[in-house]
């Protein structure tokens, strides 16, 4: 029985090395698909408008390539500081050298024997330590360091216009779904006037007129076009906020957002508080401003460049090969077997006068370009502002009166509607009440949407908050069929 025995035990051990494999597989599996699976339960289903800036200021492709290039200039920073250090160089050979033979007492006979092979090594150090550079490397280091901030002033301009960007998708979302349910309740007030003209060609009414008919089409016509418009604009609106967050427009991602309603400003600037403030704190200006001290840091560097260079220097070379007799005499160049080494105070000169003066000349254009560049991005950031804040203020004027207009509007299509059921009206005085009511009413709405858009391009371009908490009244952007 022990052949037997002996023959079956490799099997029964493949067989449990194999499901010991297979577990270890799956239980990888699971271990690789958990955090994915977890990272994706992270992500809820609907945002809200802080939610969806939250995201998008992680998330933004706009943002992150300004991170990027924060980075680029963070690593010239490292480089720059590492210019005050030892540069060291090392250099090595190996390579395949045949004999070198001479005669000890004629150094003018010899030659190369290529019957004979060995390896040949050679090995050189050198490195210099800068001493004083006449400002070169410190103001090297301080055009970095200004770089770096020109570089964070990039990202918070990324930054405000990702925000505006997500803040105006979200009004232009709720627009579109408060113009779908306009178009929903005018498509029941035609309904309702449908159903009225049907009765009365049924009841053989004196007052039927066939032309009400051919109208009521007319108007279902325009109805129709409303509806399709309301919700290709829910569905771009949707789309839009995708993009401002860094997500493609196909993405599932939905979004809860609040009633078309005139924001709540916190606190009231007067126009000339809101012009200095945006002077002091707009991101392009702070970033203009950082990049004219690298510019005059870059001038001083081209200044610098006029003076020489003082070094501590040293070298170490060391040559070894068997394939070479070593020489005694010192006055012989020896390039197989030899070590030399040495150092010393070194001064480097560049006396090229001609190209330093027209690079110093560049520099103090540039300098001076980026100033004027500053001067006329100021003087528009101040007209900016002033314009922004009276369309601001006009359009605050502008939602109270078609409010005002919405509300008269809404009667005049109540008592028309009602009377036409009495027949006490035709249905051109419905019909003319009905356009005036949705006609208000969407222009209502629409100065709703350019006032917060106004708020928000305000914000934007002074870096102020002017707004308090987030709405709390949010419900999901459903289109006009939902």
């Amino acid at each position: 029985m022990e052949p037997i025995v002996s023959h079956q035990s490799p099997v029964i051990n493949h067989r449990s090395r194999g499901s010991s494999l297979a577990a270890r597989c799956v239980v990888a599996c699971l271990l690789i698909a958990a955090p994915l699976k977890s990272g994706a339960q992270d992500l809820p289903e609907r945002m809200g408008l802080s939610q969806a800036i939250d995201f998008a200021v992680k998330h933004s492709a706009l943002i992150g390539a300004a991170r990027a290039g924060t980075d680029v200039l963070e690593a010239k920073l490292k480089q720059a500081e590492w210019a005050a250090w030892p540069h060291i160089k090392l250099k090595s050979l190996l390579a395949p050298m045949p004999r070198q033979w001479n005669d000890p007492n004629d150094y003018t006979k010899g030659g190369t024997d290529l019957s004979e092979w060995g390896v040949f090594t050679y090995t050189e150090i050198s490195g210099v330590l800068p001493l004083y550079t006449f400002g070169k490397i410190s103001n090297l280091k301080a055009a970095a360091r200004l770089g770096v901030d020109v570089g964070k002033a990039r990202e918070a301009v990324a930054r405000e216009e990702v925000v505006f960007r997500v803040k105006r998708s979200f009004y232009a979302m709720a627009l579109a779904r408060e113009l779908a349910d306009v178009v929903k309740e005018g498509r029941g007030y035609l309904d309702k006037a449908r159903t009225h003209l049907d009765e009365l060609e049924k009841d053989d009414d004196p007052s039927f007129d066939p032309v009400d008919r051919m109208k009521l089409r007319v108007y279902d016509a325009k109805v129709l076009a409303r509806e399709l418009e309301a919700v290709r604009s829910v569905d771009l609106a949707r789309s839009a906020v995708r993009v401002a967050m860094g997500l493609p427009p196909e993405d599932a991602m939905d979004f809860v957002v609040g009633d078309v309603k005139p924001e709540e400003v916190r606190r009231e600037f007067s126009e000339k508080e809101l012009v200095e403030r945006a002077v002091e704190a707009r991101a392009e200006l702070r970033a203009l401003r950082a990049g004219i001290r690298v510019r005059e840091a870059q001038v001083e560097m081209r200044k610098s460049a006029f003076y020489p260079d003082f070094y501590l220097a040293g070298q170490f070379k060391y040559g070894y090969t068997k394939m070479a007799q070593g020489q005694t005499n010192p006055f012989l160049y020896d390039p197989y077997n030899s070590y030399s080494a040495g150092g010393g105070l070194a001064l480097e000169w560049d006396l090229e006068i001609g190209r330093k003066l027209g690079e110093l000349r560049e520099a103090k254009a540039n300098l001076a370009k980026l100033k004027a560049d500053e001067r006329e991005a100021e003087n528009g950031i101040r007209l900016q502002v002033a314009k922004l804040y009276r369309e601001m203020r006009d359009a605050r004027r502008l939602v109270d009166a078609q409010k005002r207009a919405l509300e008269a509007a809404r009667g005049w299509v109540i008592a028309k509607t009602d009377l036409y059921e009495n027949d006490l009206a035709d249905l051109r005085d419905v019909m003319d009440g009905l356009v005036a009511f949705f006609q208000s009413r969407i222009d209502y709405l629409q100065s709703v949407y350019a006032f917060n858009l106004a708020v928000a391009q305000l914000e934007r371009s002074t870096g102020v908050s002017l707004l308090g908490a987030a709405r709390g009244s949010e419900r999901p952007s459903a289109g006009p069929g939902e």
